[in-house]
């Protein structure tokens, strides 16, 4: 497919600023490629000439499922199975006893997670296949995945579709995911993989903007918020980084990627180490400074 090049700064400088409004996304100089092939289609599909005349389009047209394709042909929705491995190690050596304990106590009626740029579904099925082999591995009898809520957000309509299917090629498939649970929680044909039915279901996946509102979706005592945030500006980072702390429930974690972004986090959150890995366990209300 022939790729079309902006024909002056001016171009690339409205589709940027589209993008970073309908999306987050920061798109820097240096990546200015993005634009040109990834949305050379579009001025194919619309039959416009320029990327100025897109922009345009987009404008004048206001067109939701139009945007939506801007919006999936420019996010990156790289992921992998147990993506560093150091946060579900965290799960089941720090988080899952307590959560356990919560629940079996009758202090917590379920246990709420949330992956909040899901992708294609490897970190949210990672998390609820973690939890249920820990659950048979401790012969926990009184908790099981119905005790937990799994909630899965991404703005890709396109890639939340294809996480609802549990459905993974060869290539995917090898990416993070050992034999162990390759051979407990997936039949294949040889040519795709199918996740056990019991692990697709019990996730609710959902098309999501991370610039919306976050208040309907209730409070969360896991939230996985990695990787996302560095294609954003800071002042949205901080921005999203205080919208997670208000859908935390006192003392939730928040997994984080690894990248230096902990000056976001210093105030309302304690920082927790585990091997070369840090995240952040929310401070009881009458304990903590604000995020905001």
């Amino acid at each position: 497919m022939e790729n079309f090049v902006p024909k002056n700064d001016n171009e690339y400088f409205l589709l940027r600023n589209y993008i970073t409004k309908n999306c987050g996304i920061v798109i820097p100089a240096e990546k200015s490629y993005m634009i040109e092939t990834r949305l050379s289609k579009f001025l194919l599909d619309t039959g416009v000439d320029s990327f100025d005349e897109l922009y345009d389009y987009l404008i004048k047209n206001n067109d939701p499922l139009l945007n939506q394709k801007v919006i999936n042909s420019i996010t990156t929705n790289e992921t992998k199975w147990f993506r560093d491995e150091i946060p579900w190690k965290v799960l089941e050596k720090k988080l899952l006893p307590k959560l356990i304990d919560d629940i079996v106590s009758g202090r917590k009626k379920k246990a709420r997670i949330w992956s909040a740029a899901a992708s294609t579904g490897q970190e949210i099925y990672s998390t609820v296949m973690c939890i249920d082999n820990y659950l048979n591995k401790n012969n926990v009898k009184d908790v099981s995945l119905k005790d937990f809520e799994f909630f899965a957000t991404d703005i890709s309509s396109h890639v939340i579709q294809k996480a609802k299917t549990g459905i993974y090629d060869n290539i995917s498939i090898i990416r993070g995911l050992n034999e162990y649970y390759k051979t407990k929680y997936f039949t294949t044909n040889g040519l795709v993989w199918n996740i056990d039915p019991m692990i697709r279901d019990t996730v609710k996946f959902t098309h999501f903007n991370l610039l919306n509102n976050y208040d309907l979706f209730g409070s969360f005592d896991i939230i996985f918020c990695r990787y996302i945030l560095i294609y954003f500006s800071d002042a949205l980072k901080t921005e999203i980084a205080a919208k997670m702390y208000d859908s935390l429930s006192d003392k939730g974690a928040l997994f984080t990627g690894n990248y230096v972004i902990h000056d976001l986090f210093k105030k309302g959150y304690d920082s927790n180490h585990f091997e070369n890995f840090t995240y952040f366990i929310k401070k009881e209300k009458n304990n903590e400074n604000t995020c905001s």
